[in-house]
């Protein structure tokens, strides 16, 4: 059993290897990796388990430089979940140990895997997350029927109330002046419009913009991306001040109707903690939880790391991001927010 790095001449198998899995995601493709390249300038280190000439495993990892936390390689930068793919443990064991011999090399603090299959060999373990998946159907009014009473009330609500939904990569310019005021209302930076617009880049034809107006004002937005059968919803939300036109419920009935047109067979609702408010909403819609494993090796003793915005440790940063001007959001956030994968 070999490790070695993705090199050009390499990519076509690992692209084969991937389309291969059933727990591939988007961070898996090979245009996640440009994404953050591209935008944050990460280094990345795509790891290859190989048996003989065949691709047995591999793991996307990416070392950042953070002047926040230090250095240390990870997943799925800016996703949720995304991490090590094998056929079996021997390949599983092989990566892992090449991601602690880099981090050594590297001088990293911490290795972090995050994935919907648990990795072991030594890894410690943070069961934190969820992740909600809800099964769609070729007639979107299978879908429908399916719902909670309460959901399909809500969508009433919303289109009664004359909120309305559309999509096109034509609205980039509305979702990003939507996403940084969402953002700032969460207390937690804003990615930046490049983020974005090289996502549409890279995976033109997977990707979708959608947008919720009221009476010609932004109300929410959301981005997704296809990968094989998956509809994934990654970014949005909707402004709480418009909680009332239950827009956030049209805006996911929206979207799963896309998924349904466009042949998807689930779509991934995103992460959630545990039982939190989120996913209660989530679970209105018939999606099931799956547990999300972020793994870790930590080279210097160290207790896990915990960036997630609901730690105690945050709570000052968070209070004063909220109080910040739209403007002065926009200008900070990608700086802040690329040390925080």
């Amino acid at each position: 059993m070999d490790v070695v790095l993705l090199s050009p001449d390499r990519e076509k198998a690992w692209k084969n290897f991937v389309k291969g899995s059933s727990l591939a995601t988007s961070a898996h493709l090979l245009g996640w990796r440009n994404v953050v390249e591209k935008t944050y300038h990460h280094t990345p280190y795509y790891f290859m388990a190989m048996d003989g000439g065949t691709v047995v495993g591999c793991l996307p990892l990416f070392l950042i430089k953070s002047r926040l936390f230090g250095r240390f390689l990870t997943t799925a930068p800016y996703l949720s979940y995304g991490g090590l793919l094998a056929e079996d443990e021997e390949a599983a064991r092989a990566l892992v140990e090449a991601a602690k011999e880099l981090a050594y090399e590297q001088k990293a603090r911490y290795v972090e895997i995050r994935g919907l299959n648990k990795v072991g060999h030594g890894l410690q373990l943070k069961e934190k997350y969820c992740m909600y998946l809800l099964t769609l159907a070729p007639d979107p009014e299978a879908v429908w029927r399916r719902l909670e009473k309460r959901a399909r009330s809500a969508v009433r609500k919303a289109i009664k109330s004359g909120v309305t939904v559309e999509w096109g990569a034509h609205l980039m310019s509305d979702f990003v002046e939507i996403l940084c005021r969402l953002t700032r209302d969460l207390g937690t930076p804003f990615h930046g419009e490049p983020f974005y617009r090289t996502i549409l880049d890279e995976f033109s034809g997977q990707a979708e913009i959608f947008m919720a107006r009221y009476q010609g004002r932004l109300i929410g937005a959301g981005l997704t991306v296809t990968t094989g059968k998956t509809l994934a919803w990654l970014y949005g939300g909707c402004l709480k001040i418009y909680r009332d036109l239950a827009a956030m419920s049209l805006l996911t009935w929206e979207i799963i109707r896309y998924g349904c047109q466009q042949g998807s067979t689930s779509l991934d609702l995103g992460r959630s903690q545990w039982n939190s408010g989120t996913a209660l909403f989530k679970r209105q819609w018939g999606a099931r939880p799956f547990p999300l494993f972020y793994e870790y090796h930590m080279t210097d003793g160290v207790t896990m790391p915990d960036m997630d915005p609901t730690n105690p440790r945050f709570r000052f940063a968070l209070a004063v991001w909220k109080r910040l001007p739209v403007f002065v959001a926009k200008a900070l956030g990608p700086l802040i927010i690329s040390d925080i994968p």
